[in-house]
């Protein structure tokens, strides 16, 4: 093992004096080592399981070790030190923080040419010369920080406008020294090397700058301004699984402030706005797996290739096992691998004597399915994961006997009839064909009832809709429900048991949309624009607008249990809201 010392600083020739003398202060401390204190007390004994382990040479080395000092030669405690190549791949590659007593040390260090860097902000920055290491060898090293510059100044666009938020960089060094422009386009480096002669500057929607740096002169912070002009929008092209172009969803910075959306054509072709450079770009299709993403670079074309989509394949039988048919399959819900959760779209006829369906071209992610056939009411499957390129096989989704509902209608006078009934929202993507009329004595039968909970909607022109909501039948039951309609009132068409919110379905999830004062919900806090994340516990993620709408509406004077986001500081609101009637 070979040892070497070195004192090694970096500045200007103002510190030569000094260096000179702490080289002298060293030879002599290492010439004349004192003896280590004694321990003050049993406490500053270390144990044996806080002394380090000695590893073997070979074990260990190459090895660099040392300290940083300051410019008055006291230790430097907490200063970085990185491990810096001066061979291809350039930069710096390993960073460690020196101790109380200034000292660092990296083992295993990789043979070669390197230097080491050390700097701690505002007190200096030091760079080693280069060093070339050997197997076996160990450097030690003394770093004195010399002081460092400063560079401060603006970030401007073409009519002398601040940018914000700009990424501001010393140019050609094999660390990193940058600092982010603030809302008035101002930044400031710290710990800029006299020899550092360029910055480059790169912000989304703005060419990448560069700006010369003046000679470092007697001022210890030289001053500049950088001029960005806008960048042109940036082309691509969305291809699916085979090569083919194709018409796609396509989004950059997703989730960010900057968040950018096209839609390419049928050649495939599209155009992302300069805001979106700097982000990475993904394809989304409902038929394809979503393109792996890909950075937007200014003036650089990019493709985006879909992966292959996946399949479902089961079978719709009744409670004895028996396949049905014809039969329907709609899509109820829909996770994406990647992506928000959105509402599932579209639904397909089968006729099969077996029940059996398959369908294919699906974006991966996790499927709720809904299926109904004449004579039963709809029933939802469970999640079904769907892989790219795989068939997600086995799904069984069994259709029992519905219930039935009978009761009368009354309103204002008595018993009504020609009052039309119906069950309400059963489904996203997939009506109730059950209805009924109630007779000349008010009285109705309807049936193929879901098991619940469900909304029987009741309706007749001079009289409000009734929906009446949180109701239970078991399959093949009979259950009484009478309804009571009240004569309309102005405007008040609807009347219904809920909180007294509207919901919609947005790109961010399902959204408080529309808030009526003196309601439960608005009494709650909630606001527009909240999104609902949890209803009853019960995350929302994964459920239709009809799951959600079954969930949260109900019988006057019962409570159920709210989780909304606020979108503008993503906190978590939870209340608890009791449901009363809600006429509008």
């Amino acid at each position: 093992m070979s040892t070497r010392r070195f004192l090694v600083g970096a500045g200007s020739a103002g510190v030569v004096a000094l260096l000179v003398a702490l080289s002298v202060m060293l030879w002599w401390r290492t010439a004349h080592p004192s003896p280590p204190p004694p321990p003050s007390s049993p406490s500053d004994v270390p144990s044996a399981t806080d002394a380090p382990v000695a590893l073997p040479p070979e074990d260990r080395t190459p090895e660099i070790r040392g300290h940083v000092l300051d410019t008055d030669g006291n230790a430097a405690a907490g200063a970085t030190v990185r491990l810096v190549s001066t061979t291809p791949p350039y930069g710096a590659y390993r960073e460690v923080k020196s101790d109380a007593t200034g000292g660092f040390s990296f083992a295993n260090v990789a043979p070669g040419s390197l230097r080491v860097v050390a700097d701690e902000g505002e007190a200096g920055v030091v760079t080693s010369a280069v060093l070339r290491l050997a197997a076996g060898q160990t450097e030690e090293l003394t770093l004195v920080l010399a002081a460092a510059g400063f560079v401060r100044g603006t970030v401007v666009d073409a009519d002398g406008h601040p940018v914000a938020g700009a990424a501001v960089s010393v140019e050609n060094l094999p660390w990193t020294v940058s600092a982010t422009s603030d809302p008035a386009g101002a930044f400031r480096l710290v710990a800029v090397p006299d020899e550092a002669t360029s910055l480059v500057a790169v912000a989304r929607g703005f060419r990448t700058a560069h700006a010369t740096l003046a000679v470092a002169g007697e001022e210890p912070e030289r001053v500049v301004r950088i001029v960005m002009a806008a960048a042109s929008p940036v082309d691509g092209e969305v291809h699916d699984d085979d090569g083919n172009p194709v018409a796609a969803d396509v989004v950059a910075c997703e989730g960010q402030p900057s968040e950018t959306r096209a839609q390419s054509k049928a050649d495939g072709t599209f155009q992302l706005a300069p805001s979106a450079i700097g982000c990475d770009a993904v394809a989304e299709h409902a038929e394809f797996g979503s393109s792996d993403a890909v950075s937007v670079v200014e003036g650089k074309p990019i493709v985006l290739r879909l992966k292959a989509g996946g399949s479902i394949e089961g079978v719709v039988v009744d409670e004895r096992g028996t396949g049905v048919s014809p039969f329907t399959v709609g899509i109820e819900s829909f996770v994406p691998a990647r992506g928000r959760p959105h509402p599932g779209a579209g639904a397909r006829p089968f006729d099969d004597l077996r029940g059996a369906f398959r369908w294919d071209k699906l974006a991966p992610g996790s499927y709720v399915l809904t299926a109904s056939t004449p004579g039963r009411p709809a029933v939802r499957s469970s999640s079904i994961d769907v892989r790219a390129g795989a068939v997600s096989s086995d799904v069984r989704i069994v259709l029992p006997q519905g219930g039935t509902l009978v009761g009368h209608v009354y309103g204002p006078d008595g018993a009504v009839p020609g009052v039309r009934l119906r069950f309400d929202a059963v489904s996203s993507v997939l009506e109730s064909k059950s209805s009924a009329v109630s007779d000349d004595t008010g009285e109705y039968r309807i049936e193929e009832a879901p098991a619940g909970p469900f909304t029987l909607r009741a309706e007749k022109d001079g009289l409000r809709t009734k929906l009446v909501s949180g109701l239970y039948v078991s399959p093949g039951a009979t259950v009484r429900q009478d309804v009571t309609l009240s004569a309309r009132d102005g405007n008040t068409a609807v009347e219904l048991g809920g909180i007294g919110a509207g919901l919609a379905q947005t790109p961010a999830g399902l959204a408080v949309r529309q808030l009526f004062p003196g309601d439960p919900a608005a009494v709650a806090g909630l606001r527009e624009g909240d999104l609902i994340v949890r209803v009853d516990g019960e995350p929302v993620e994964g459920m239709s607008m009809a799951d959600v709408l079954a969930r949260v509406r109900g019988e006057p004077g019962t409570t159920v249990g709210i989780a909304v986001r606020r979108p503008e500081t993503g906190a978590i609101m939870e209340t608890v809201i009791v449901r009363a009637k809600v006429v509008h």
